[in-house]
């Protein structure tokens, strides 16, 4: 039987962490590529307006020596990962429910869980925007994004899924993304990308090596 494994033990690493991990996304994730400072060391498969919805049908991901892009599905299948960093669904808002955008997430981990059968994977809370970003009248607004990462959340099982939820390191008092660090009340600027970063490596989860089957972390 199966114990609960409760809340997970983090630990701090450096960025060899993350040499054996993709991170997927949208344009959010795109800037961490840029300016995060592990386009040598990670490998990223993400693409401005990237969704769940085309997730592994939109071709993305360059072949080397190549001019052709392929699928996320394929790339996947070619190449094995011991982390998964996924940040998706601020394209999404727009489109459904909630509840039939976690529907989808849901088969999205799942599936890549999957196709990297040794991985396991940090579901990304996704990072709210400016207040006055929120306040503008459109789908975009951090109720909704506040929706949503409570039921993203709900996916992490603490053994294979992690939630991990960067917001209270880049808001201020309003709740809001801190105006500074953004450019347009979405993405945060370059130098900000570093705050996410140091996020990701003080919430590491330590990988057991021969413990097929058993839980991860501590």
């Amino acid at each position: 039987m199966n114990q609960d494994p409760g809340e997970p033990v983090y630990m701090t690493v450096e960025d060899s962490y993350f040499a054996d991990a993709v991170f997927i996304g949208d344009s959010r994730t795109v800037g961490m590529y840029e300016y995060g400072g592990l386009e040598e060391i990670s490998t990223f498969y993400a693409s401005k307006g990237l969704t769940v919805y085309k997730l592994f049908d939109a071709e993305i991901v360059p072949v080397e020596g190549q001019k052709k892009k392929i699928t996320v599905e394929e790339a996947l299948q070619q190449n094995s990962f011991s982390k998964i960093y996924l940040m998706i669904g601020i394209n999404e808002m727009g489109t459904g429910t909630v509840e039939t955008f976690v529907e989808k997430y849901k088969e999205v981990v799942d599936h890549l869980l999957e196709l990297q059968p040794d991985a396991i994977l940090y579901i990304q809370g996704l990072i709210k925007v400016t207040t006055a970003r929120s306040q503008k009248g459109d789908y975009i607004n951090n109720e909704g994004i506040v929706a949503r990462n409570e039921a993203l959340a709900g996916l992490a099982d603490n053994r294979r899924t992690f939630y991990l939820d960067v917001n209270p390191m880049i808001c201020d008092e309003t709740g809001g993304m801190e105006a500074s660090y953004t450019f347009d009340g979405v993405h945060l600027k370059a130098q900000y990308i570093e705050i996410w970063k140091d996020f990701l490596k003080s919430h590491a989860i330590q990988m057991e090596e021969g413990l097929e089957g058993e839980d991860y972390g501590a």
